[in-house]
């Protein structure tokens, strides 16, 4: 089985969907179950990762770091996709490398399956000030996904959003994220270090890990710390892991809420084992975002025994029971203030939900790249029907010549009957003609 993973990102910039094609083409190629290859834009920093064969469209810059590709100029991209020998094509994003690759699939002959990993809808709305712009970008988007043979997504909270977007089609697949984060032994010495370097001791600890843009909604998290404080309790540290374009709106929010002494910007970490240790040491992990479909971050939590605070009804939330393997609350500041404080008085509990959610939502990209086998395989074999499309029902009133000539006809009769003066007219045009006049 050959395999390419097709999306509109890669590293440098680090994301979700980045580390989903990354960790499925190193599974499956390392297993020997399939041959992965990528194909993704071209980055002034070329990026390789050992094992996989990784081809690159050319590309210009875009908003937030990302970049725009030319495959329509690339003879590569074309060629890789005739003549490359593959037996499906995964694109995981809805651009133009992304809706090429289906489109020349199609041409080709080859089944094509697309994941939907973001609500682009946010993003539009964030980026692009004219909604008639919005409106455009979001059904240039749906019509790549309703191309594609198969649709996939990471839960049913954003399978509900492609519905809500457009899409036709009959079903939806679902395949979660994962994490290659292992469960490590806790190393005492490495956290004594952390803890030493954010000045931890005897605090509690939240903890934030990703993009830091606006849609992370880490802004709420300040809100929540700010009226915390106000009830008395200022004996905790807020660490922000990540790097961003919204990093100095949150730090003027920070010295506005009074919260300079509890908040600690980290930075990006790049050291998975450093990362690891960090989220040993934090208490509860404050991921208020509803913008994320499968919030992988909340997966690597898990990982290391942390729970997650999330907001009610949000996809990250969806397989989380509250109180049990984290919390679950509105979005309302105030009701987030008031539950974690209570769980802050007794660290047991936070520990024990820590260990529910290692035995409940920590899932190993091993796992979920056979998922993605399994539904590659299947999908060969014939077991998924592709995906009907509903057909344009022909127009009630599109009527025949014959039935224009009669309705034509009848008319003229009803006419007659009603106004004998016309026919009398009509009759002396017929004679003036005959006549010559």
């Amino acid at each position: 089985m050959k395999i390419l993973e097709v999306l509109d990102s890669f590293y440098p910039q680090v994301d979700g969907p980045v580390n989903v094609i990354v960790n499925i083409a190193k599974a499956l190629n390392d297993k020997k179950l399939a041959q992965v290859d990528l194909l993704v834009p071209k980055y002034r920093k070329v990026v390789d990762v050992k094992g996989i064969n990784i081809y690159r469209c050319p590309a210009v810059a875009a908003p937030d770091g990302y970049m725009a590709c030319m495959p329509d100029v690339s003879p590569m991209v074309k060629d890789l996709i005739k003549n490359g020998g593959y037996d499906l094509i995964h694109v995981h994003s809805p651009f133009p490398l992304g809706k090429f690759a289906i489109r020349m699939a199609k041409k080709y002959k080859i089944p094509s399956v697309i994941t939907v990993h973001t609500k682009f809808k946010s993003d539009f709305e964030r980026i692009l000030k004219s909604k008639p712009l919005q409106t455009f970008m979001l059904k240039y988007i749906m019509k790549g996904v309703n191309a594609a043979d198969y649709v996939l997504s990471v839960s049913k909270g954003a399978g509900e959003t492609i519905r809500e977007y457009g899409y036709k089609g009959k079903e939806i697949y679902i395949i979660r994220n994962g994490t290659d984060m292992k469960p490590s032994t806790e190393n005492v010495d490495k956290q004594k270090e952390i803890i030493e370097r954010y000045n931890l001791q005897n605090k509690f600890v939240f903890l934030f890990v990703g993009r830091v843009v606006e849609n992370k909604n880490i802004q709420f998290s300040l809100e929540v710390l700010k009226k915390i404080k106000e009830k008395g309790n200022n004996n905790f540290k807020f660490l922000i892991v990540g790097s961003g374009a919204f990093e100095d709106d949150l730090k003027k929010l920070v010295k506005k809420y009074n919260l300079k002494d509890n908040v600690e910007f980290v930075g990006k970490i790049t050291d998975r084992d450093v990362l690891a240790t960090i989220y040993q040491v934090a208490d509860l992990f404050l991921f208020p975002s509803t913008f994320d479909t499968c919030g992988i971050v909340v997966i690597e939590a898990a990982a290391n025994k942390l729970a997650s605070v999330l907001i009610k009804d949000s996809c990250a939330s969806e397989l989380v029971t509250d109180k049990e393997n984290g919390l679950i609350f509105p979005e309302d500041s105030s009701i987030w203030a008031d539950g974690i404080c209570e769980v802050m008085k007794t660290p047991e509990v936070t520990k024990k939900m820590g260990e529910r959610a290692f035995e409940t939502l920590y899932f190993k990209w091993d796992d979920i790249a056979l998922e993605y086998y399994n539904f590659y395989r299947d999908v060969l074999d014939g077991k998924i029907p592709k995906n009907e499309k509903p057909v344009k029902k022909a127009k009630q009133n599109k009527k025949t010549k014959a039935d224009k000539k009669e309705k034509v006809e009848k008319k003229s009769k009803t006419i007659k009957k009603t106004n004998p003066k016309i026919k009398t007219k009509n009759i002396k045009k017929e004679k003036g003609k005959k006549n010559g006049k």
